[in-house]
C-alpha cells in the first residue's frame, strides 16, 4: 500500500473547493507578499479575489507559516498578507490559498480527526492476559535489563500481527520483563510467542517473582536463527501462589532478538479482558485460534497455519471495557488465540499550535488510502464549519453530504468489512462505521 504524507492528504481538498489554489512563487516577493505572475497576475482579476482567505507556505522560505490575505495586486501578481512572513518567499516557495474563513490549522486537525475516528481497518491482535502483550503502547510495561528495546510497527494492515519488539543485549542474559500477573496456586498456563533471532539464542522464561525462581516449563523454550518461528511452552503456578512475569531473553552479550506478540492465558480459561484501548464491543470482530502454526521443533515457518473461527464467544461491554467470555464447551485451548480489532490510524501531529508541528504533520505519512481520509476530512470540516460559519451553512451542508457519500464508498472499499459474529444467543454483524 502506498503511503501518503500529511501535505498530500490536505492538498486533496483542492478537489472539494476547500483549497482554492495551489501555487508557486515565480520570483522573490517580500515578507508581506508572495509574487506569482502566472496564477496571480491578470487585468481581469479583482483585488478582492481572495478576501478573508488564509494562505499557507508549504515549501521554501517561510515554510509552514500561515497568514491572512490582505489584498491582491493583480497587475504585479503580488498577494499581500498580514501578518508578515519571517522571510521573503522566493521562486522555490509553494503555497496554498484556502476558501474564505477556513483556517489552515483546522484542516490539519480535521485530517487527524478523520484518521483517528473515521478511517479504520481490521487487524489481528493476540488474546492475552499480558499488559501490552501486543506492543501497541510501545515499550510500556516491558522493563529492560542489560538490553535496549525498540518497537517497530509492521506494514499495516498486516495479516498476522502489527508490532514487533526488538531486544538488543548489552550484556549476557539481557532481557525484557512484562508487567506482573498475580495467580492462584497450581493453575496451568499456556504461552506462545513468535520469534526471529538476528544473532545469538532466544529464551522464554516465566519467572516466579515471589520466590525468586524460574518456573519449570514444558516444551522448547529456546530458538536460534533468523526467520519467524514460534516458542510454545506450558507450566504450572507454584503451590504457594505467585507474582509472575514473562521474560524474553537473549542469552549472549551480542544477542539481538525480534519478538512478536505474547499469547498468555490459563489452560481452560473462559474469561479474559481485552486491552483498555478496546472500549466498544463493536470494535471486536471474530475470534480465532491457530492450527498448524509455526512452532520451534515442530514446524519452523509461517504461512501454512489455519485460522479457526471460535464459536459462541460473548463480547461483554462493562463500562468502557470489553470482556471475552468463552463457552464452557469451547474454553481456551493450548493454542494461540487472536481477535479482530477495529484499528484506527495514527494522528500525524501531536498539536496544531506551532510552525514546527505543522511541518511534522506535513512530513508524516500514513498508509490510510488518500481518497478515504480526504473524504473523511471534508466530512469533519463540514460538521465544524456548519457551526463556525452559519452564513455559509448551505455550502458546508453540500460539502458534508457529498463527503459522506464518498466516505461510504471508500469505507466499503478500504474500511473494515462487516463480520458475522456467532454467539450463543444469535448471529450478529459488525457493520460499517456509522458515526
Amino acid at each position: 500500500m502506498v503511503a501518503s504524507t500529511g501535505q498530500a492528504i490536505r492538498e486533496e481538498l483542492v478537489k472539494w473547493g476547500l483549497i482554492l489554489l495551489l501555487g508557486s512563487g515565480t520570483a522573490t516577493g517580500a515578507t508581506n507578499r508572495i509574487r506569482d505572475t502566472i496564477r496571480l497576475a491578470g487585468s481581469a482579476l479583482p483585488s478582492t479575489m481572495y478576501d478573508d482567505c488564509w494562505v499557507r507556505i508549504t515549501a521554501g522560505t517561510g515554510v509552514d507559516e500561515v497568514s491572512k490575505v490582505d489584498y491582491l495586486d493583480m497587475d504585479a501578481g503580488d498577494l499581500y498578507v498580514s501578518p508578515v512572513f519571517s522571510g521573503s518567499p522566493t521562486s522555490s516557495s509553494t503555497y496554498e490559498i484556502y476558501r474564505p474563513g477556513l483556517f489552515p490549522d483546522d484542516v490539519d486537525r480535521a485530517r487527524d480527526e478523520a484518521l483517528t475516528r473515521y478511517c479504520s481497518q481490521w487487524a489481528l491482535q493476540p488474546v492475552s492476559e499480558l499488559l501490552n502483550g501486543d506492543y501497541e503502547d510501545g515499550v510500556t510495561s516491558w522493563t529492560a535489563t542489560d538490553s535496549t528495546r525498540t518497537v517497530a510497527a509492521n506494514a499495516f494492515p498486516y495479516e498476522t500481527w502489527r508490532n514487533t519488539i526488538t531486544v538488543t543485549n548489552s550484556d549476557t542474559n539481557g532481557r525484557i520483563a512484562s508487567a506482573s500477573l498475580y495467580k492462584r496456586p497450581n493453575q496451568d498456563f499456556y504461552l506462545y510467542v513468535p520469534v526471529s533471532v538476528e544473532s545469538g539464542t532466544a529464551t522464554v522464561i516465566v519467572r516466579d517473582v515471589t520466590n525468586g525462581a524460574n518456573i519449570t516449563l514444558s516444551g522448547t523454550s529456546t530458538a536460534t536463527g533468523r526467520g519467524w518461528t514460534g516458542i510454545e511452552v506450558t507450566g504450572e503456578i507454584p503451590t504457594t501462589g505467585a507474582e509472575i512475569q514473562v521474560w524474553l531473553r537473549g542469552d549472549e552479550a551480542t544477542a539481538v532478538v525480534a519478538w512478536g506478540p505474547v499469547h498468555f492465558h490459563m489452560q481452560g480459561q473462559r474469561r479474559i479482558q481485552l486491552p483498555a484501548r478496546v472500549d466498544s464491543y463493536k470494535h471486536v470482530g471474530r475470534i480465532y485460534r491457530l492450527d498448524a502454526y509455526a512452532q520451534r521443533g515442530v514446524r519452523d515457518e509461517w504461512g501454512i497455519e489455519d485460522m479457526i473461527d471460535v464459536q459462541g464467544v460473548r463480547r461483554i461491554p462493562i463500562n468502557d471495557a470489553v470482556i471475552l467470555r468463552f463457552p464452557a464447551d469451547n474454553a481456551m485451548r493450548n493454542q494461540p488465540y487472536w481477535f479482530q480489532e477495529r484499528i484506527f490510524y495514527d494522528a500525524l501531529s501531536t498539536d496544531y499550535l506551532t510552525v514546527a508541528q505543522r511541518g511534522v504533520g506535513d512530513a508524516a505519512t500514513t498508509l490510510c488510502p488518500i481518497d478515504y481520509v480526504a473524504a473523511a476530512t471534508c466530512r469533519v470540516l463540514a460538521e465544524w464549519y456548519m457551526i463556525k460559519q452559519p452564513a455559509e451553512a448551505e455550502f458546508w451542508s453540500q460539502v458534508g453530504q457529498n463527503a459522506q457519500n464518498w466516505l461510504n464508498i471508500w469505507e466499503r472499499r478500504h474500511g473494515p468489512a462487516p463480520e458475522p459474529i456467532a454467539t450463543r444467543e444469535r448471529t450478529i454483524s459488525i457493520p460499517y462505521l456509522k458515526v
